[in-house]
């Protein structure tokens, strides 16, 4: 493989979060030479970047989502047909975005639950305790 490709393959991998070890390792490339090209091609900037792009997505993300969630609502108060792919559109979105949680949009306080499932005591006795 010719060392531009090695280049661009190892400039890739820096700016999807791997370290310079897990490249070297990886493609069999010289520490010193991926110090080299990180330094001379400033791949710190490039991945503070392309981080910074990828929270951004994120955030648009999950606005977009409460927006078609909010519509969806609104919908079945107001009777008003959505289309299917809108549903599709936010069904994918959800299964994207795991961490996302519903934002409920009125002023409720929060139930705190003081004690444990039996069930979850169960699973905690059986998988940590060996208790059958």
């Amino acid at each position: 493989m010719s060392k531009m490709k090695l280049f661009k393959q190892a400039e890739q991998m820096y700016l999807k979060g791997l370290t310079v070890c897990e490249i070297s390792l990886e493609l069999g490339i010289a520490k010193r030479t991926l110090f080299y090209w990180k330094k001379q091609y400033d791949w710190d900037k490039k991945r503070k970047e392309s981080m910074y792009d990828r929270a951004q997505f994120k955030d648009d993300l999950q606005k977009f989502a409460k927006k078609l969630m909010e519509k969806i609502a609104n919908s079945n108060k107001t009777n008003n047909q959505i289309n299917q792919a809108e549903y599709y559109s936010l069904v994918n979105i959800l299964n994207f975005l795991p961490g996302l949680k519903e934002n409920n949009t009125q002023n409720e306080t929060p139930q705190i639950k003081t004690e444990l499932a039996p069930d979850f005591i169960r699973q905690i006795e059986r998988e940590i305790l060996g208790i059958e």
